[in-house]
């Protein structure tokens, strides 16, 4: 029960609109009554208590108003009694004076019952308000005493626990809960329910319910206690559990079938780069020993056959060094995941990795000499995107510009060239597995590096994107989050 109910329930009930009708119905004969009493008592007092008894009578119509309505009418009959009534054998003055307190007696009635009523009017709003703000709430709400007996449960306890108001209200709340509360088993709900609520008052913690057809199920409970003059109350706002139960049991298994499935990737990858590459050596072999076996016999054809042959291999070898490279992007493989150095000591050891051809100008801005980096994975990452710049140019020289950009909460790179470019249609098919503008015997390749390095960003909470056109050059842009650094330097 809401406060506002609870006050409710000690007072008696009001009549509705058949009392209204009653209320009309006993004013007007009372006004009518005393109207004819003007003619037996020229002085008006005897009319003036019937008009006042006629404003009391407001007290049980349905409006305020009604008192000054009452009051009104009174006032009016008794002027027109002074006025139509003979006054022979009395004194003028003290009639009319008589009459003047009958309508100040009428309007000090009429106020003290429309203020009343009003006053009434208003709390009666506010009780229907709150009651429909209760009944209406997401959240169950439900009321007991400090013996547990359940004073008032708005409708989303009806679906929760699948009881109406009328079979629970008066009932103590051990209905509302499984056979274990109190046991050892549920000590939550055993404490609040077996007349020591205050001991939960003023925190949330998880406990059991029970509904109408058995079932058992979690709700998050929250109780305040209400003590206003000798009325005290606790409030309870409960939330069923059983749709978030759920969906983390869902995400806890789908979290299990990824890592199983993560684990059957690492099996792959290992069988991959292991297992089939022992068969991959063998061809090579056999085609260079085939060739110096057989170099008097063969000719250039049979050579260059041989060559290819040898040249698949290879590029098979580099393909699942690839797929296993893929596999473990954004994962911490190794001590150099949690290893941080000078932004500018970073960029000279991916140079080192890089097979810069005569021509080519690798400029780096000072900006890095500022900033502190994990060593892993942007090295990886940055020596993949300066190689690509390098391998994709068709001029044989070229220059590449790596800049740096602080943007508060991250980094900002850019690996910009002046090579032949991309068309925009292909700017999304670049980051796919596999996907290459040329054919590997004009470039060589496997089509994984952008990939791995678009993993390794995703992972991070980075981004990346191209901005080239055919003609124009490239520029990779990818963002870096600062707090994957301070993690590092945590690690």
């Amino acid at each position: 029960m809401t406060l506002a109910r609870h006050f409710e329930s000690d007072q008696p009930p009001l009549w509705r609109s058949h009392a209204g009708s009653r209320a009309h119905l006993a004013a007007a004969v009372l006004i009518g009554a005393g109207f004819l009493f003007d003619f037996l008592t020229p002085l008006g007092v005897a009319a003036g208590l019937i008009y006042t008894a006629a404003v009391l009578c407001s007290v049980w119509a349905d409006k305020p108003a009604a008192a000054c309505v009452y009051a009104a009418a009174g006032t009016a009959l008794t002027g027109l009694g002074y006025l139509l009534l003979p006054l022979a054998g009395t004194d003028q003055w003290i009639v009319l004076a008589n009459r003047i307190l009958t309508v100040i007696a009428l309007w000090a009635f009429a106020f003290v019952v429309y203020r009343q009523k009003s006053f009434q009017a208003s709390l009666e709003q506010k009780q229907n308000e709150l009651a429909a703000i209760q009944d209406n709430s997401i959240a169950g709400l439900i009321n007991i005493d400090p013996q547990g007996t359940i004073l008032n449960y708005n409708r989303t306890c009806c679906r929760m626990f699948g009881y109406s108001a009328g079979e629970v209200i008066g009932q103590n709340i051990r209905l509302l809960l499984p056979d274990s509360a109190g046991s050892g088993e549920d000590p939550g709900g055993g404490a609040l329910f077996s007349g020591r609520p205050t001991q939960f008052t003023g925190v949330r913690r998880e406990v059991l319910g029970r509904r109408k057809d058995g079932q058992v199920f979690p709700i998050e409970l929250s109780v305040s206690e209400v003590r206003v003059g000798r009325i005290h109350l606790f409030s309870g706002i409960l939330r069923d559990l059983s749709a978030e139960k759920k969906a983390e049991a869902e995400r806890e298994r789908f979290t299990e079938e990824l890592a199983r499935s993560n684990r059957d990737l690492d099996d792959f990858a290992y069988v991959a780069s292991h297992d089939l590459r022992a068969p991959l050596r063998v061809i090579g072999n056999a085609s260079t020993w085939l060739e110096e076996d057989l170099a008097d016999v063969l000719d250039e054809d049979s050579r260059e056959n041989l060559g290819l042959l040898r040249s698949r291999v290879a590029r098979m070898e580099r393909l699942l060094d690839d797929l296993l490279e893929y596999s473990r992007a954004g994962r911490k493989t190794d001590s150099r995941y949690q290893q941080t150095m000078p932004g500018t000591e970073l960029m000279r050891e991916v140079l080192m990795l890089i097979d810069k051809p005569e021509g080519f100008t690798i400029t780096i801005a000072p900006g890095f000499g500022s900033i502190r980096l994990p060593n892993m994975p942007l090295k990886q990452i940055f020596a993949n995107l300066v190689s690509n710049a390098i391998k994709h140019n068709d001029q044989g020289t070229g220059a590449v510009d790596i800049s740096v950009e602080d943007a508060g909460d991250h980094y900002i790179f850019s690996v910009a060239d002046n090579g032949p470019g991309i068309d925009p249609e292909y700017h999304d098919q670049i980051f796919k597995m596999f996907q290459t503008l040329k054919s590997r015997d004009e470039v060589e390749g496997s089509g994984i590096g952008l990939s791995i390095v678009k993993k390794h960003l995703e992972r991070a909470g980075g981004t990346i994107s191209v901005r080239s056109s055919p003609g124009d050059g490239c520029a990779f842009r990818f963002t870096w989050p600062k707090q994957q650094e301070v993690e590092q330097e945590r690690d």
